[in-house]
């Protein structure tokens, strides 16, 4: 469904905030990568430097030598201790014009999605936040520490998208304390500084587009690098802790509950003004051929669900291990005569990608090769679905 062929080298890399779509993202990552069409780095940046050197290296022999590099990575940029607005961005900016400038073909696209702030709002709160106050107020608690309710809890997180989608780890403090921290992982004010290091963050991007536009702004940066498999199987992200209400549950009023986040959030708002609403704006220039284009992606998308229905999501084939130790000498080192590389160029980046992302996935492997599992079999992913 992309309108070029794949490319021989690309990087698409795609920010993935919490609830803006991201794990299907990393759903169309990975079965790219079981396909054999490129290789997945992601949910964490890590050891982004380490990972990143090897990248470098390979580009730099590469415009030396005047040809572009064989490989073709996917990154999903979620969240962890090395934030991705940080060096990983300015990393990859910098890769991407040192191609540019030697006239060495290997483009990079940067794509995310934004959400309009109400529907952020209600979606976070649902699927994080909503069980833990419930559960606070069955146990008794007068005042839960994430407040008693919506209202009360989006009040302690104000400009939550908007600060989370410059420092992804803002998160844990918005799920599991009901708080944003006064800390180096939260930007500034709803103006000033925090206004421009979001927007200078933005502006970098290739693609942003809206969560609502998920097909559109995947066609958009798919075919910047000529991702080959873009069907997914639809995802509905249960809520934690096994919350059932719906949004009349949670919003009685949504009116005032628009009120009130336009109230809490205003850089959440500007974001929205600017790149949600600018994209919709950008797709009125694209015309009736793209819309077409759209409307058959999604009618195969929707043939395509019985099959997806009748097979497991890649990622719950693979196995989560989370991120604890920052010390790339507690990383392992993998043989790489044991591994299934989908990259030509870059045996050293299988090695390096394998051993510091978080999922680790049996087709990584030449089969019979390896028992990483000391029970000689694979235990699917432990979460994160």
């Amino acid at each position: 469904w992309s309108s070029g062929e794949r490319e021989r080298c690309a990087i698409i890399v795609d920010r993935h905030v919490h609830k803006n779509g991201g794990s299907t993202m990393r759903d169309i990552f990975l079965e790219n990568e079981r396909l054999g069409y490129g290789l997945y780095q992601g949910y964490t940046q890590l050891l982004w430097r380490q990972d990143f050197a090897v990248l470098q290296r390979i580009a730099e022999r590469a415009v030396a030598e005047k040809r572009s590099p064989n490989h073709f990575i996917m990154m999903e940029a979620h969240f962890g201790f090395e934030e991705f607005a940080n060096r990983p961005l300015s990393d990859l900016v910098r890769l991407k014009q040192l191609y540019q400038a030697a006239g060495v073909r290997c483009p990079i696209a940067l794509m995310t999605r934004v959400r309009e702030p109400l529907a952020y709002y209600l979606s976070f709160y649902k699927w994080g936040v909503a069980f833990r106050i419930q559960e606070a107020l069955t146990k008794g608690e007068v005042q839960p520490q994430w407040g008693r309710n919506f209202s009360e809890w989006a009040r302690q997180v104000p400009n939550l998208q908007s600060s989370i989608m410059v420092r992804g780890m803002t998160a844990m403090g918005a799920e599991y304390s009901g708080r944003i921290h006064a800390s180096r992982r939260t930007i500034g004010p709803a103006g000033g500084r925090g206004w421009e290091e979001l927007d200078n963050m933005l502006s970098k991007f290739d693609v942003v587009g809206t969560t609502q536009r998920f097909d559109e702004t995947l066609l958009l940066a798919a075919d910047m690098v000529g991702l080959p498999v873009l069907a997914y199987k639809y995802n509905r992200p249960k809520a934690k802790g096994g919350f059932r209400g719906g949004k009349a549950d949670i919003c009685p009023d949504m009116e005032a509950c628009r009120a009130l986040v336009k109230e809490v959030a205003p850089r959440d708002v500007a974001m929205w003004e600017k790149y949600g609403k600018g994209f919709e704006a950008k797709l009125q220039t694209l015309g009736p051929a793209f819309e077409r284009r759209v409307a058959d992606f999604q009618a195969e998308v929707r043939r395509t669900q019985p099959a997806w229905k009748a097979a497991p999501r890649a990622q719950t084939i693979c196995r989560y291990h989370p991120e604890t130790d920052p010390s790339p000498a507690r990383t392992p080192v993998l043989a790489g005569s044991n591994l299934r590389c989908p990259v030509e160029e870059g045996l050293e980046l299988c090695q390096q990608y394998y051993a510091h992302r978080l999922f680790e996935c049996p087709w990584q492997y030449v089969p019979n090769s390896s028992l990483t599992d000391p029970l000689g079999c694979w235990r699917p992913s432990s979460g994160f679905l």
